[in-house]
C-alpha cells in the first residue's frame, strides 16, 4: 500500500516532529511526494505560522506540537491528492473554475487600484492648522474630523477618477434596456473598450431570473465599476500572479470537495439508512445530578460508606475526607454530569444505582469512589428531521475518509519522515 494506517503513519509522523527544533527546520526538505507533487517543509511552517493558534505554539506540549505539525502535514497531503485529482477530471479548465479565477482576479486588480487611490488622499497642512486650533482640547474630536475629511476627499477622488475611466474606455450605458420583460441573456447593457456585459452575466447564477430592474442595475453599476478600474489597473502594469496562483492552488481542491459533498448528500435514503444504522447520532444520554467522595484507601472508603449507611450525609463527610479537590471544595456536589462521560467503573456501577442510593465501594486509578445519584434527567432518541444537518455532516465525514483512502490507493504518495525514505 502506499498509504500508511492510521496508526503507523500518526506515529512516522511523530517521530519526525519530536526532533528539535520543533517549530522551524533551517533547510528545506520534502517531506512527502504525491504523484509529480511535494509538500515541503517550507510549505508546512507557513501552514503552521498561518494556524489560529501560532502564537502559542512555543509554549505547547513538545507532543503536542509533534502532534499539531502531523496533522498540518496529513492536511496538505490531502490537499495534494484532491489536485491531482481535480485536475485528472479536468476541473482546472472547466467553465466554473476558470470563472472563479477570472473573478478573483479582476478583484485583486480593482482592490490594488483602490488602495494606491487612497494612498493619494491627504490632509492639506493648512487644513490640519484649522482642525487642531478647533480641537484644540479635543484628541478625539480631531481624530473624527480628521477621519471624516480623508473619508469626504477618497469618496470624491473615487467618483471624478471612475467617470474619467468611463470617458477613457467609452463606456456606453444601455439603461432603456432595462426593464421588465426584456431578460434576453445576450442583451447588451454596457459596452466599452474591451468592457462588455450582457443581461445573462448579470443572472446567470440566479436560481430565477431576475425581473426588478432596479436589482439589475445595482448588479450592472458594480460589474461595470469592477471591470473598468480592473482594467485601468492592468493597463498600469500591475501583477498579481502569484497571489492569483495561490488562490487557484487552494480553489481547485475545494472545487472537487464541493461537488464530492454535493454528491454525496443528493441522496436522501442514503442519508436516512446511515442515520438508522447508526442510532447514537441521535442519542440524547441521560443526566445525572452526582454526589461523590473520593477516598485514598478502601478501608477508609468502607468506613465511610458505613456510617452514612448509619445515617451520615455524604456530603458532609465529602468536605472533610474526600482526596478530590473540587469535590472536597464543593462538599461532594459534583453538579450534573452526562452519562457515560465518567470513569467506566464508576459508569458500571451507577448504571444500576437508584436515585439516593450509596454505591458500593468503587475502585479507580484516582482512588475508591462512593458515589449516589440525587436525581436524573432522562436521555432520548432524536428524530432524522430534527437532526439533519448532523446526520448529513457526519455521513460527509465518513465518504470523505473513504475517498481519501481510494485516492491514496490511486496516486503514490511517499512519506519522507523516518530514514528520509519511506515508501507506503
Amino acid at each position: 500500500m502506499h498509504f500508511l494506517p492510521m496508526i503507523k503513519r500518526g506515529l512516522l509522523l511523530l517521530a519526525l516532529f519530536m526532533t528539535p527544533p520543533c517549530f522551524a527546520i533551517a533547510e528545506s526538505q520534502v517531506l512527502a511526494t504525491i504523484g509529480d507533487l511535494k509538500v515541503t517543509s517550507d510549505e508546512l511552517e507557513s501552514a503552521m505560522a498561518s494556524f489560529p493558534f501560532a502564537d502559542s505554539f512555543p509554549s505547547m506540549d513538545e507532543n503536542d506540537q509533534a502532534a499539531l505539525r502531523g496533522s498540518m502535514l496529513q492536511r496538505l497531503v490531502a490537499s495534494r491528492l484532491m489536485t491531482l485529482e481535480a485536475k485528472r477530471l479536468g476541473l482546472d479548465k472547466s467553465p466554473l473554475f476558470l470563472e472563479e479565477i477570472e473573478n478573483f482576479r479582476l478583484g485583486l486588480l480593482y482592490r490594488h487600484y483602490m488602495d494606491k487611490l487612497r494612498e493619494r488622499v491627504a490632509v492639506p497642512e493648512d487644513v490640519m492648522r484649522d482642525m487642531q486650533a478647533q480641537f484644540k482640547n479635543d484628541s478625539d474630536g480631531l481624530a473624527a474630523a480628521r477621519s471624516a475629511y480623508l473619508a469626504d476627499s477618497y469618496r470624491n477622488l473615487r467618483y471624478y477618477t471612475i467617470q474619467k475611466l468611463r470617458s477613457d474606455y467609452h463606456i456606453q450605458l444601455h439603461e432603456e434596456r432595462i426593464k421588465p420583460g426584456n431578460n434576453q441573456a445576450d442583451s447588451v447593457l454596457l459596452e466599452g473598450d474591451g468592457i462588455r456585459i450582457t443581461y445573462g452575466m448579470l443572472t446567470k447564477h440566479q436560481a430565477q431570473s431576475p425581473t426588478n430592474p432596479e436589482w439589475i442595475k445595482q448588479q450592472l453599476y458594480k460589474r461595470a465599476e469592477l471591470l473598468t478600474v480592473a482594467k485601468a489597473a492592468d493597463q498600469a502594469g500591475v501583477d498579481v500572479s502569484d497571489k492569483l496562483e495561490s488562490f487557484a492552488k487552494e480553489r481547485l481542491p475545494a472545487l472537487l470537495m464541493e461537488q464530492k459533498q454535493q454528491q454525496w448528500t443528493a441522496d436522501e435514503n442514503a442519508l436516512r439508512e446511515f442515520f438508522a444504522a447508526n442510532p447514537k447520532i441521535g442519542r440524547l444520554e441521560e443526566r445525572r445530578h452526582i454526589g461523590q467522595l473520593v477516598s485514598p484507601s478502601r478501608e477508609q472508603a468502607e468506613s465511610l460508606r458505613q456510617r452514612i449507611l448509619n445515617g451520615e450525609s455524604l456530603f458532609e463527610l465529602a468536605s472533610q475526607y474526600s482526596i478530590d479537590p473540587y469535590g472536597r471544595e464543593h462538599k461532594g456536589d459534583m453538579g450534573w454530569q452526562l452519562e457515560g462521560r465518567s470513569h467506566p467503573a464508576i459508569e458500571q456501577a451507577i448504571s444500576r444505582l437508584e436515585d439516593k442510593q450509596i454505591s458500593e465501594v468503587i475502585e479507580t486509578p484516582m482512588g475508591f469512589h462512593l458515589v449516589t445519584i440525587l436525581e436524573r434527567r432522562p436521555g432520548g432518541q432524536k428524530s432524522y428531521s430534527s437532526i439533519r444537518d448532523r446526520v448529513q455532516q457526519l455521513w460527509i465525514t465518513e465518504q470523505m475518509a473513504r475517498y481519501m483512502s481510494d485516492l491514496a490507493e490511486q496516486y503514490q504518495v511517499v512519506w519522507h519522515v523516518v530514514g528520509n525514505a519511506n515508501k507506503n
